[in-house]
């Protein structure tokens, strides 16, 4: 039996090799059942159709792998949707112009909920403009963050 630990590898490279990258990967219980989520990301839209082509491929690599040794869990396949949590560099990237709300391990002037829109994101450095003026943020500063979806 492998351990999601184990596995997370070998779906990352069969993602990779199929034009999707891992967003995240969990394996947990919820009441009587087993759930093993793979969320995809890619640099277009996520469509149902991606999400059975990862299904079909990812199901066949767990069988191979012997990931489940007989217990019952579900394959979940999914995209992070349009109120993604953001992590890492790139996705902050992806978003250069938007609104965003980062929640802060470390307050910068007191506050540790800073708005703002996303002028830059370069060397683990994010650069908003809150309503106040312009500030730099670490990454590794960051306990969350999400984009300000507005509709017009």
């Amino acid at each position: 039996m492998s351990s999601i630990e184990q596995i997370r590898p070998l779906i990352e490279a069969k993602l990779e090799e199929l034009g999707y990258e891992l967003f995240d990967l969990r394996f947990f219980h919820a009441g009587n059942r087993s759930i093993l989520r793979v969320t995809i990301d890619s640099d277009r839209a996520i469509t149902i159709d991606d999400c059975e082509i990862v299904s079909n491929n990812i199901s066949e690599l767990l069988d191979q792998e012997d990931f489940s040794s007989n217990r019952q869990y579900n394959l979940e396949i999914s995209s992070p949707g349009i109120d993604r949590p953001l992590k890492s560099e790139r996705d902050f990237k992806r978003i250069i112009g938007h609104p965003v709300t980062v929640h802060l391990k470390e307050g910068i002037e007191g506050k540790k909920k800073v708005q703002g829109e996303i002028l830059s994101c370069e060397g683990n450095k994010l650069c908003l403009k809150t309503e106040q003026n312009v500030i730099e943020v670490s990454l590794s500063d960051i306990l969350s963050g999400k984009e300000e979806i507005r509709f017009k």
